[in-house]
């Protein structure tokens, strides 16, 4: 008989597994793989909520036999005394007159009737309590690692270089990893709980069926392999309609990030219902595929359910023909009714599959990926430079969207040397290259031809951090974050004093209009610093570069955007900045260079010429060009011709 129960459960767990279709099989191994290195810290933890679940699931057979013995000795009626023999399953008959002590025709009696009865909810309490302890360690697990690849998944997009971003959508970064990630803990979650319990349950509770009458479990089980249909039919659309889910939230998230991020352009252009109408339309879709999801996921419970009635129905009938006493019966049937509940979930694991497996892809794919640019194996931590910089033979093309080098190099055979604590500034018209060798020389991108070299050591052989650390910008999009103007400027140098920095903001003549601004450095300067001007947000950003202090500084026309006193006040705290540094500086307004040690014009990704103001408004045909454009009007107002 056992061999017989040990043979038809194998059957009964292979064809729920062999319901996974070969592609969610293939997904449940590369995910469970990408999971165990986040699993194996908190191992015992695990195994033993697992051993709860297996316990809690176990002891449904236990109560089944507990509840066959309370039936017997209540549904008799006052007839029945103790020393009436009683079959249980598993255990055979039982003599409890003789087991407690008592006179073979001592009747059961009220009392014994109740404490039989109280037995109920303390069995069925044991059973909730040993589930409730395995749900929340698998929890208090599940949220551990959850809480591990969500800041690996954040960290694996930081250390993605500048071109990873340009091809990147911000609001599916976001949405890989806060929303995948929680979908991956809740839905890992209930499958963990499903699988450790769900079959134990089944198990358990057929033997006692088996245990108690052989032929009437078959007869019930008969109509299980009916149960498959529906679920295989189901889960292919499902598959579809969770990843559409994806998809849509993914855009919706999308549209969110670029409303609120260009809320300026929003509301300058009126567009206000056209960006509702986006993310009403994203809205829509992703409810569209849940509802779908979801309709085809508890689709499958009723249709379950109603076919192992059929079971049910075929079994009550063998049970009339068998005359089955109403212990027995009512046994039979509290287990049949057990049963279907776990089969019900188990139906559902193919969906929780697919809908983990396809947030567990997202973020494994975004955890996985490596950086375009990465620390070499033997990369050094290079300490305080010079300030010399080399380029060698540099080319270097961006690539297309098919991923693809363009054909056309952004830079190329650039050769240049700058020396420690001279300024340098380079000129040209727009797509000359400037911008890309200041990305060059903060590592941003690799060369795809010759080397850039800081104090003679090959950039590519310092640690990122090591490099960017000798390296102070000063850009003309300035970055400030929600946070306060002291905040801000520490970013330059996270273990700065109060002090540290409010010398760097007098450096920046910034102190003035911060002491004016109600809470003063305490004052928190809004998303982007749109509580402050575009003159403060500059001077902000100075002092954060003062008060890094690195020996190289970077400036990408840090006043073309402002007024004239605005400009004069930056240049003052620019020059106070520069003291001392080697000074790169695109320059769009040719009147913040003029004093440069060497003008470097670029045009079409190569140097042109070099030298200074004077020596290049002799000899250059494109400096000439940009510096009568933009002088000539000055001239004319002034007076010179």
């Amino acid at each position: 008989m056992m061999n017989f129960v040990t043979l038809t459960l194998s059957k009964i767990l292979n064809g729920l597994f062999c319901l996974l279709s070969p592609e969610t099989r293939h997904m449940l191994g590369r995910t469970a793989g990408s999971i165990g290195k986040y699993v194996l810290p908190h191992k015992w933890r695990l195994l033993f909520s697992i051993f709860l679940g297996m316990a809690s699931a176990a002891f449904n057979g236990f109560m089944l036999i507990g509840f066959q013995l309370i039936f017997s000795l209540v549904l008799k009626g006052q007839t029945r005394t103790l020393g009436e023999t009683i079959k249980l399953p598993l255990i055979g008959k039982v003599d409890l007159a003789k087991m407690l002590g008592y006179a073979e025709d001592t009747p059961v009696g009220l009392w014994g009737v109740i404490i039989a009865c109280s037995f109920i909810p303390v069995l069925i309490f044991i059973r909730g309590f040993l589930g409730y302890l395995s749900s929340y360690m698998q929890a208090w697990v599940a949220s551990r690692v959850v809480f591990q690849i969500r800041n690996d998944t954040y960290r694996s997009v930081m250390r993605q270089s500048p071109a990873f971003f340009s091809n990147s959508k911000t609001g599916e970064l976001m949405q890989t990893v806060i929303t995948q990630t929680t979908a991956v803990h809740q839905n890992a979650m209930m499958l963990i709980q499903t699988l450790a319990q769900r079959p134990l349950t089944i198990i358990s509770i057929l033997v006692v069926l088996f245990a108690q009458d052989w032929i009437f479990t078959t007869v019930a089980l008969l109509v299980f392999p009916a149960c498959m249909w529906p679920i295989l039919r189901i889960g292919k659309r499902a598959r579809a309609s969770g990843r559409q889910e994806v998809s849509d939230s993914s855009d919706m998230m999308v549209v969110l990030q670029e409303s609120f991020a260009g809320i300026r352009l929003v509301k300058s252009y009126s567009r206000e219902e056209h960006e509702c109408q986006r993310f009403e339309d994203a809205n829509a879709s992703m409810v569209r595929h849940m509802l779908r999801w979801t309709k085809q996921m508890e689709l499958i419970g009723p249709i379950v359910e109603s076919v192992a009635s059929i079971g049910i129905g075929a079994g009550l009938v063998y049970a009339w023909q068998r005359g089955l006493e109403a212990e027995n019966f009512f046994l039979l049937v509290m287990a049949l009714t057990q049963i279907y509940p776990p089969v019900k979930e188990l139906s559902r694991v193919q969906m929780l599959f697919q809908r983990a497996g396809v947030a567990a892809e997202l973020v494994f794919q975004l955890l996985e990926k490596k950086p375009d640019i990465q620390d070499a194996p033997d990369a050094v931590k290079f300490g305080r430079a010079h300030g010399s910089v080399s380029f060698q033979n540099i080319t270097f093309a961006y690539l297309e969207s098919s991923g693809e080098k363009k054909r056309v190099p952004a830079v190329h055979d650039i050769n240049l040397q700058l020396e420690p604590g001279k300024f340098y500034a380079f000129v040209g018209p727009s797509g000359a290259g400037k911008s890309t060798l200041y990305s060059l020389i903060l590592r941003f991108y690799d060369p795809d031809q010759g080397a850039i070299f800081l104090d003679g050591h090959d950039i590519r052989k310092l640690t990122q951090s090591s490099l960017r650390n000798n390296i102070g910008v000063v850009s003309q999009d300035t970055f400030l974050f929600h946070a306060t103007i002291l905040e801000n400027i520490r970013y330059g140098r996270l273990d700065a004093s109060r002090e540290d920095v409010i010398d760097a903001a007098k450096k920046a003549h910034a102190h003035e209009f911060i002491e004016q601004i109600g809470g003063g450095y305490d004052a928190v300067v809004g998303e982007g610093g749109c509580k402050l001007s575009g003159g403060q947000k500059q001077r902000l950003s100075i002092a954060r570069a003062i008060l890094r202090n690195a020996p190289i500084l970077l400036l990408d026309e840090a006043t073309s955007a402002l007024d004239t006193e605005s400009e004069k006040i930056i240049q003052e705290a620019i020059h106070i900045l520069s003291e001392g540094k080697t000074v790169v500086a695109i320059a769009h307004r040719l009147s913040t260079i003029l004093e440069a040690d060497q003008i470097v014009v670029m045009d079409q990704g190569c140097i042109l010429d070099r030298g200074t103001h004077s020596e290049l408004l002799e000899r250059s045909a494109l400096y000439q060009k940009l510096y009568h454009l933009q002088f000539s009007n000055e001239m004319r107002i002034s007076g010179i011709s």
